[in-house]
C-alpha cells in the first residue's frame, strides 16, 4: 500500500491578505489580476540524499540531523508567489518525497506518475549517489514520465567546500539534457529556496507556452466546472441537502451567474466553501478539498 502523509507549511502571507480582501475592498490584489496554479513535484535520488531534508527546510524551516527513512512516499505543500508586471502567480506546490530504495520500483512510479516536475538530489560527499543520477534515476524518469522541466541538485554543498569533484559531475550530467543545476545544503539553508523556486520557473515557462488563453474558456466549459464543484462539495460534506443550501448561500455571495458563471466568481466560491469545510473538517482537508477545485477550472478549457 502506498502510504502519503500530508505536512502543510502555516497558512502563507499572502492567503491571509487575500482573505482579508474579501471584507475590506482594495486591500488585496484583484483575483481578476492573479493565476493559480497546481503542480506536483517529485523529489528523488538515491536513500538519505536528503530529499526529506529539503522538503522540511522549504515547508517549516527546520532541520533535523536524525535519519528516518521515507517508507511509500511523504506529501508535503506550499504555496509559492511570483510577481509578473501584469500579474501576480500563486503556484501551489504539491511535493512528493519519493522513497530512494532502489527494490520498490511499483511504489516510486506510482508516486512519479501525474507529476509535473522533478528534483533529482545527490548527495556531494558520496559520489555513488551522484553516478546513480545518470545511471539509475533519469532513465527511470524518462521512461515513467519522459521528458519534463527538472533541477538538479547537490545537496550537502556545507561538507564540501574546496572539493568540486561532485559538483563538477552533476554540472555535467544536467549540461547534457540542458537543465539547471544547484548547490544547497538543506542543513544550513542554503539555496534551497532557489531549488523550488527554479523549477516553479521552469514549469510555468512550460505551462504558458503550451496552454490555451484563459479566453478559450466557454460558458458551457465553465458550467461543467461549476457542476463538478458542487457535485464534489456535497459528498465531502456528507449532508447533501445541507449542503446545497451552503452551495446556494456562499455562490450568492461569490456573485456567481449559474447560466453564466465567470471563472474569477468561481475561484471566490471556492474559497468561501473552503472556509466553511475548514469548520467542519478541518483545515489540511479543505486545503486538499480546495486543490482539487481549483483544478475543475483550470481543466475548464
Amino acid at each position: 500500500m502506498l502510504a502519503i502523509i500530508f505536512l502543510s507549511a502555516p497558512e502563507s502571507r499572502h492567503a491571509l491578505t487575500w482573505r482579508k480582501g474579501h471584507d475590506q475592498d482594495g486591500d488585496c490584489l484583484s483575483i481578476i489580476q492573479s493565476k493559480r496554479y497546481i503542480k506536483k513535484i517529485a523529489l528523488v535520488g538515491d536513500a538519505s540524499v536528503g530529499k526529506t531534508s529539503l522538503i522540511r527546510r522549504f515547508v517549516v524551516d527546520v532541520f533535523d540531523d536524525k535519519y528516518i527513512a521515507t517508507i511509500g512516499t511523504k506529501v508535503s505543500k506550499r504555496d509559492v508567489e511570483y510577481k509578473l508586471p501584469d500579474k501576480t502567480i500563486y503556484l501551489t506546490l504539491m511535493m512528493w518525497d519519493i522513497l530512494g530504495q532502489k527494490d520498490y520500483k511499483k511504489i516510486r512510479v506510482q508516486g512519479l506518475s501525474g507529476s509535473h516536475g522533478i528534483i533529482l538530489v545527490g548527495d556531494l560527499t558520496r559520489a555513488e549517489t551522484v553516478k546513480s543520477i545518470e545511471e539509475f534515476w533519469l532513465p527511470e524518469i524518462w521512461e515513467t514520465l519522459g521528458t519534463m522541466p527538472t533541477v538538479f541538485v547537490g545537496n550537502k554543498c556545507d561538507l564540501c567546500a574546496g572539493n568540486l569533484t561532485q559538483s563538477r559531475e552533476i554540472e555535467r550530467i544536467a549540461g547534457k539534457i540542458e537543465m539547471p543545476v544547484i548547490m544547497c545544503s538543506a542543513k544550513t539553508g542554503e539555496n534551497v529556496d532557489q531549488v523550488f523556486r527554479k523549477l516553479g520557473e521552469l514549469m510555468l515557462h512550460k505551462d504558458f507556452g503550451e496552454r490555451k488563453p484563459d479566453a478559450d474558456m466557454t460558458t458551457e466549459s465553465l458550467a461543467q466546472a461549476v457542476d463538478d464543484i458542487i457535485t464534489d462539495f456535497s459528498e465531502q460534506y456528507g449532508d447533501t441537502s445541507k449542503a446545497m443550501e451552503i452551495v446556494d448561500r456562499e455562490f450568492s455571495r461569490a456573485k456567481v451567474d449559474i447560466q453564466a458563471p465567470t471563472k474569477e466568481s468561481l475561484l471566490t466560491a471556492i474559497e468561501f466553501l473552503s472556509d466553511i469545510e475548514r469548520d467542519v473538517h478541518g483545515r489540511d482537508v479543505s486545503e486538499v478539498n480546495k486543490l482539487r477545485r481549483w483544478k475543475m477550472i483550470d481543466e475548464a478549457r
